[in-house]
């Protein structure tokens, strides 16, 4: 697995890797991570940064309640 972009974020590391004729879009926190698949024939990688861009919000709420959950199962 190549990576081939990073896209600055306050918060997240957010990564491209190339890997068999994919795409793959990674956002990470602290132990918890998100990953997307696109296929390298279809999208370019311009496409999948400005979608990386486009979802960063989304991804960050979902980070928010991953931890919540985790913190709650913890505590059960």
């Amino acid at each position: 697995m190549r990576e081939v972009s990073h896209i600055p974020h306050p918060i997240m590391r957010v990564t491209v890797h190339s890997y068999n004729g994919q795409y793959r879009l990674q956002f990470v926190v602290d132990r918890f991570e998100q990953a997307f698949k696109f296929p390298e024939a279809e999208h370019t990688l311009a496409e999948v940064e400005s979608t990386a861009n486009a979802m960063a919000e989304d991804v960050l709420m979902r980070f928010v309640e991953m931890r919540t959950q985790y913190h709650e199962s913890l505590t059960t």
